[in-house]
Protein backbone atom coordinates (compact mmCIF):
# COMPACT_ATOMS: atom_id res chain seq x y z
CA UNK A 1 0.00 0.00 0.00
CA UNK A 2 1.56 3.42 -0.44
CA UNK A 3 2.76 5.21 2.06
CA UNK A 4 0.91 9.00 1.30
CA UNK A 5 -3.01 6.59 1.56
CA UNK A 6 -1.50 5.45 4.96
CA UNK A 7 -0.75 8.83 5.91
CA UNK A 8 -4.09 10.51 4.31
CA UNK A 9 -6.01 7.15 6.32
CA UNK A 10 -4.12 7.70 9.49
CA UNK A 11 -4.84 11.61 9.62
CA UNK A 12 -8.39 10.86 8.23
CA UNK A 13 -9.16 8.37 11.29
CA UNK A 14 -7.98 11.05 13.76
CA UNK A 15 -9.73 14.14 12.16
CA UNK A 16 -13.09 12.02 12.40
CA UNK A 17 -11.94 10.75 16.30
CA UNK A 18 -11.07 14.43 16.84
CA UNK A 19 -15.13 15.76 16.06
CA UNK A 20 -16.57 12.44 17.61
CA UNK A 21 -14.89 13.25 20.53
CA UNK A 22 -16.01 16.84 20.37
CA UNK A 23 -19.37 15.77 19.88
CA UNK A 24 -19.72 13.68 23.05
CA UNK A 25 -17.75 16.54 24.95
CA UNK A 26 -20.43 18.81 23.85
CA UNK A 27 -23.31 16.06 24.77
CA UNK A 28 -22.21 15.85 28.03
CA UNK A 29 -23.86 19.39 28.96
CA UNK A 30 -25.79 20.23 26.04
CA UNK A 31 -28.65 18.14 24.27
CA UNK A 32 -28.48 17.16 21.03
CA UNK A 33 -30.83 19.64 19.26
CA UNK A 34 -28.95 22.34 20.49
CA UNK A 35 -25.81 21.77 19.08
CA UNK A 36 -24.30 23.04 16.22
CA UNK A 37 -21.52 22.25 13.72
CA UNK A 38 -20.26 25.45 14.43
CA UNK A 39 -19.99 24.77 18.18
CA UNK A 40 -18.69 21.52 17.19
CA UNK A 41 -16.00 22.57 14.99
CA UNK A 42 -14.77 25.54 18.00
CA UNK A 43 -14.59 22.13 20.06
CA UNK A 44 -12.55 20.39 17.79
CA UNK A 45 -10.66 23.20 16.66
CA UNK A 46 -11.00 22.27 13.24
CA UNK A 47 -12.84 24.24 10.35
CA UNK A 48 -16.20 23.32 8.82
CA UNK A 49 -14.17 22.95 6.01
CA UNK A 50 -12.74 20.27 7.37
CA UNK A 51 -16.13 18.81 9.16
CA UNK A 52 -18.23 18.38 6.16
CA UNK A 53 -15.02 16.61 4.05
CA UNK A 54 -15.64 14.38 6.37
CA UNK A 55 -19.66 14.03 7.42
CA UNK A 56 -22.79 15.37 5.92
CA UNK A 57 -23.75 16.58 9.13
CA UNK A 58 -23.82 16.39 13.15
CA UNK A 59 -26.45 12.83 12.35
CA UNK A 60 -23.79 11.14 10.63
CA UNK A 61 -21.36 12.19 13.74
CA UNK A 62 -24.00 10.67 16.24
CA UNK A 63 -24.41 7.66 14.14
CA UNK A 64 -20.40 6.88 14.07
CA UNK A 65 -20.41 7.64 17.64
CA UNK A 66 -23.27 4.82 18.35
CA UNK A 67 -21.74 2.65 16.22
CA UNK A 68 -18.49 2.83 17.76
CA UNK A 69 -20.07 2.13 21.72
CA UNK A 70 -21.68 -0.90 20.10
CA UNK A 71 -18.75 -2.14 18.13
CA UNK A 72 -16.60 -1.73 21.83
CA UNK A 73 -19.36 -3.51 23.65
CA UNK A 74 -19.34 -6.28 20.88
CA UNK A 75 -16.42 -6.93 21.17
CA UNK A 76 -15.82 -8.48 25.03
CA UNK A 77 -18.25 -10.79 23.48
CA UNK A 78 -18.11 -14.11 21.19
CA UNK A 79 -21.29 -14.73 18.17
CA UNK A 80 -24.00 -15.13 20.31
CA UNK A 81 -26.41 -18.55 20.17
CA UNK A 82 -28.83 -20.72 21.84
CA UNK A 83 -26.07 -21.19 24.75
CA UNK A 84 -25.95 -17.69 25.32
CA UNK A 85 -29.60 -18.68 26.73
CA UNK A 86 -28.71 -21.64 28.39
CA UNK A 87 -25.98 -19.44 30.25
CA UNK A 88 -28.17 -16.77 30.96
CA UNK A 89 -30.39 -19.27 32.67
CA UNK A 90 -27.56 -20.43 35.02
CA UNK A 91 -26.14 -17.35 36.04
CA UNK A 92 -29.61 -15.61 37.01
CA UNK A 93 -30.64 -18.87 39.02
CA UNK A 94 -31.54 -18.49 42.46
CA UNK A 95 -28.01 -20.58 42.96
CA UNK A 96 -26.43 -18.19 41.45
CA UNK A 97 -27.55 -14.59 41.53
CA UNK A 98 -26.28 -11.49 41.25
CA UNK A 99 -22.57 -11.86 42.15
CA UNK A 100 -22.60 -14.60 39.30
CA UNK A 101 -24.15 -12.26 36.58
CA UNK A 102 -22.03 -9.30 37.55
CA UNK A 103 -18.67 -11.84 37.18
CA UNK A 104 -20.72 -13.15 33.23
CA UNK A 105 -22.11 -10.02 32.40
CA UNK A 106 -20.64 -10.41 28.85
CA UNK A 107 -23.37 -12.78 28.06
CA UNK A 108 -25.51 -9.92 28.14
CA UNK A 109 -26.62 -7.87 24.56
CA UNK A 110 -24.32 -4.95 23.19
CA UNK A 111 -27.15 -2.91 24.13
CA UNK A 112 -26.76 -3.82 27.78
CA UNK A 113 -23.25 -3.50 28.29
CA UNK A 114 -22.84 -0.08 26.73
CA UNK A 115 -23.39 1.27 30.56
CA UNK A 116 -19.38 0.40 31.02
CA UNK A 117 -18.64 2.96 28.57
CA UNK A 118 -18.84 6.72 30.25
CA UNK A 119 -17.40 8.16 27.20
CA UNK A 120 -20.84 7.50 25.42
CA UNK A 121 -23.18 8.03 28.04
CA UNK A 122 -24.21 11.04 27.21
CA UNK A 123 -25.68 9.88 24.13
CA UNK A 124 -28.41 7.49 25.88
CA UNK A 125 -29.34 9.90 28.76
CA UNK A 126 -30.36 12.61 25.90
CA UNK A 127 -34.17 11.96 26.00
CA UNK A 128 -34.93 13.75 22.95
CA UNK A 129 -32.51 11.03 21.44
CA UNK A 130 -34.41 8.08 22.72
CA UNK A 131 -36.63 7.05 19.75
CA UNK A 132 -33.76 7.34 17.53
CA UNK A 133 -31.44 5.73 19.26
CA UNK A 134 -33.23 2.57 20.40
CA UNK A 135 -34.14 2.36 16.61
CA UNK A 136 -30.22 2.03 15.30
CA UNK A 137 -29.96 -0.39 18.23
CA UNK A 138 -33.08 -2.26 17.05
CA UNK A 139 -31.39 -2.57 14.25
CA UNK A 140 -27.78 -3.46 14.87
CA UNK A 141 -28.40 -6.25 17.32
CA UNK A 142 -31.82 -7.81 15.59
CA UNK A 143 -29.98 -9.22 12.82
CA UNK A 144 -27.92 -11.63 15.88
CA UNK A 145 -30.44 -11.84 18.00
CA UNK A 146 -33.89 -12.23 16.17
CA UNK A 147 -32.27 -15.74 14.74
CA UNK A 148 -31.76 -16.87 18.57
CA UNK A 149 -35.32 -16.55 19.43
CA UNK A 150 -36.54 -18.06 16.31
CA UNK A 151 -34.74 -21.26 17.14
CA UNK A 152 -35.17 -20.97 20.77
CA UNK A 153 -39.26 -20.41 20.41
CA UNK A 154 -40.22 -21.75 17.21
CA UNK A 155 -41.35 -18.15 15.72
CA UNK A 156 -41.65 -17.03 12.50
CA UNK A 157 -39.14 -14.50 11.87
CA UNK A 158 -41.82 -11.47 12.21
CA UNK A 159 -43.08 -12.34 15.76
CA UNK A 160 -39.43 -12.62 16.92
CA UNK A 161 -38.67 -9.29 15.68
CA UNK A 162 -42.28 -8.10 17.42
CA UNK A 163 -40.48 -10.24 20.69
CA UNK A 164 -37.27 -8.56 20.38
CA UNK A 165 -38.42 -5.15 19.52
CA UNK A 166 -40.53 -5.43 23.17
CA UNK A 167 -37.61 -6.51 25.02
CA UNK A 168 -34.86 -3.83 24.12
CA UNK A 169 -37.32 -1.33 24.12
CA UNK A 170 -38.23 -1.76 27.53
CA UNK A 171 -34.22 -2.79 28.74
CA UNK A 172 -33.65 0.71 27.29
CA UNK A 173 -35.99 2.63 29.38
CA UNK A 174 -34.87 0.70 32.32
CA UNK A 175 -31.45 1.65 31.83
CA UNK A 176 -32.47 4.68 31.11
CA UNK A 177 -34.18 5.38 34.39
CA UNK A 178 -31.22 4.25 36.19
CA UNK A 179 -28.52 6.76 34.65
CA UNK A 180 -26.96 3.70 32.68
CA UNK A 181 -25.23 3.18 35.85
CA UNK A 182 -23.75 -0.43 36.17
CA UNK A 183 -23.78 -0.67 40.35
CA UNK A 184 -24.84 -3.84 42.29
CA UNK A 185 -28.42 -1.88 41.83
CA UNK A 186 -28.17 -2.52 37.99
CA UNK A 187 -27.20 -5.94 38.27
CA UNK A 188 -30.35 -6.72 40.97
CA UNK A 189 -32.89 -5.34 38.66
CA UNK A 190 -30.86 -6.80 35.17
CA UNK A 191 -31.17 -10.38 36.63
CA UNK A 192 -35.15 -9.85 37.71
CA UNK A 193 -35.66 -9.14 34.01
CA UNK A 194 -33.46 -11.34 32.42
CA UNK A 195 -35.29 -14.66 34.71
CA UNK A 196 -38.70 -12.53 33.93
CA UNK A 197 -37.97 -12.91 29.79
CA UNK A 198 -36.96 -16.21 30.19
CA UNK A 199 -39.50 -17.32 31.79
CA UNK A 200 -41.97 -16.24 29.26
CA UNK A 201 -39.47 -17.75 26.43
CA UNK A 202 -39.75 -20.90 27.99
CA UNK A 203 -43.38 -20.59 28.31
CA UNK A 204 -43.26 -19.65 24.59
CA UNK A 205 -41.17 -22.75 23.95
CA UNK A 206 -43.17 -25.47 25.60
CA UNK A 207 -46.37 -24.30 23.67
CA UNK A 208 -45.27 -25.36 20.61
Amino acid sequence: MDSSFKKTDRRTLYTKMVIKDALLELLAANSFEKITVTATCKQAEVSRATFYLHFDDLTAVLDECLADALKIADEADGNPNTDMLKMLHMITSGEFGTEMLQANDTLLPACQRVADLPKYRPIFLDSGLSDYIIKQMFQTEKERTVPILMEYCHLPKAEAEMLFAFVIYGAFSVNKSMGWNKDRKWYEIQGILIRFILGGLDVLKKEI
